[in-house]
């Protein structure tokens, strides 16, 4: 069950327990109220029925419980936070969804952001907490490409919140420079704001405290992402096809590098690559992206675009 569905789920059971309370404190004499009251607890564990056997939710959606310094209790939040902190993890989604989609430059506009888009459509209980959806006139029975994002998104806010040094570094390499940044003015004002935040999407239930908002803060700020192509001379080690992933030895400074094939090459050209070029001097030229904390380099990717003669480079 997604955690969005398991919210519902779990608001829907409070107000059986609710239900179910007030009808064991009814007397025999209380007719009417006791029919009203087993209409509604039947219609509610019709409701719960219904979550526990609905299938995947196709569409992007999100909830964001606030506490902390600009709420008070569920009355209400400062609105000057409140739009700033929805447009920023608005603007991680989009730019998650634009990268994913291979169209995310290192400045300038970010493209297709109308795609995006996503509606407030409900406030919703627990703190004070927003309900994010992707509106969409024709609904898919496949996940969209903003769920997509949206799970990524989630995935790595948890990530930068997380005490486990390595579980952020993994998320790390999979991420770029602007959308890390974008993550960072996000966790800042909500560290300058002191509040806290509980994220609802996809799997993910996440409750961020004070403590673990000066942390994802902090590592948004220490990390950098550098994303770039190089040529490297070596040996062509061998390429695993179905699976898209190579081995190049790159000489005693180096070592023997790993990493993926650009998945434009087919599992037919990439066996040719074994027949061509295994033990042969070449030159690999590579996309190379590197995850560096406080300067020093935690994570080093690599993605094999093309092999060439060495003289070719």
């Amino acid at each position: 069950m997604t955690g969005l569905r398991k919210l519902e789920r779990d608001f829907v059971s409070a107000d059986l327990a609710a239900v179910t309370g007030l009808l064991a404190q009814l007397g025999d004499d209380d007719v009417m109220a006791r029919m009203g009251l087993e209409s509604r607890r039947d219609e509610l564990q019709q409701t719960i029925a219904h979550l526990d056997e609905a299938g995947i939710e196709p569409a992007a959606s999100a909830a964001l419980f606030f506490g902390g310094g600009p709420v008070v209790g569920s009355r209400g939040i400062e609105s000057e936070f409140a739009g700033s902190a929805i447009s920023k993890f608005q603007d991680i989604v989009a730019k998650v969804l634009a990268r994913e989609s291979g169209g995310l430059g290192q400045r300038g506009v970010v493209p297709n952001k109308a795609a995006s888009t996503l509606h407030i459509t409900n406030i919703v209980r627990g703190s004070f907490g927003f309900l994010l959806e992707e509106v969409s006139p024709q609904p898919s029975l496949m996940e969209t490409s903003l769920k997509t994002a949206m799970d990524e998104t989630s995935r790595l806010l948890r990530a930068l919140g997380e005490p486990d040094e390595e579980q952020f570094r993994t998320v790390a390499e999979t991420i770029d420079q602007r959308t890390l940044g974008t993550a960072r003015e996000f966790f800042e004002l909500m560290r300058q704001s002191g509040a806290t935040l509980r994220l609802v999407a996809g799997d993910t239930d996440r409750s961020f405290g004070a403590e673990a908002v000066a942390r994802a803060a902090e590592r948004a700020t220490s990390t950098t992402v550098e994303d770039g192509e190089e040529t490297i001379r070596g040996q062509l080690a061998g390429v695993l096809p179905d699976a898209h992933q190579f081995e190049f030895r790159a000489g005693p400074d180096r070592g023997t590098i790993r990493g993926k094939v650009n998945r434009a090459f087919t599992a037919d050209q990439l066996a040719h690559f074994n027949r061509q070029w295994v033990n042969v001097d070449a030159a690999a030229r590579v996309n190379v992206k590197r995850v560096r904390r406080s300067g020093a380099v935690v994570r080093e990717n690599f993605t094999l675009l093309a092999l060439s003669a060495p003289e070719a480079a």
